[in-house]
């Protein structure tokens, strides 16, 4: 068989079984066309496709791990507000008592003696009359 196969291949020309040889030559060919075609997808959308999708997946857990950090300073953030809002009303409510004592400390400091009222009420009554 490989002395024929030579000797075809020197002439150019088959000796025998030229059509089923042919026909055979077709059939093997389109069958590597259709793995060649097959590959090529294969390769070019396949791992391409796949490709794409883990960069998605890889940019979907950069994703979550920026929304993660966002949700954990967003409640930082709010517990401080809180806090902030809760010191103000305290400073608040210590002012007002603050000032409250104070107008007493003041009504006290300023406050007339028993005597000094006895002063002042007979004058009235007797400005009055």
């Amino acid at each position: 068989m490989l002395i024929v196969m030579h000797l075809e291949r020197k002439r150019n020309k088959r000796f025998f079984a030229s059509r089923v040889r042919a026909w055979l030559d077709g059939l093997i060919t389109s069958l590597e066309q259709w793995i060649v075609k097959t590959w090529e997808h294969f390769v070019k959308y396949v791992v391409q496709l796949n490709w794409y999708y883990s960069i998605h997946s890889v940019l979907r857990a950069i994703l979550r791990a920026i929304q993660f950090c966002y949700f954990s300073f967003e409640g930082v953030f709010e517990r401080n507000r809180a806090r902030t809002k809760k010191l103000r009303a305290e400073r608040r409510e210590i002012s007002e008592l603050n000032h409250l004592r104070q107008m007493t400390e003041h009504k006290e400091e300023t406050a007339l003696t028993d005597s000094q009222k006895k002063k002042l009420r007979h004058k009235n009554l007797e400005g009055k009359h």
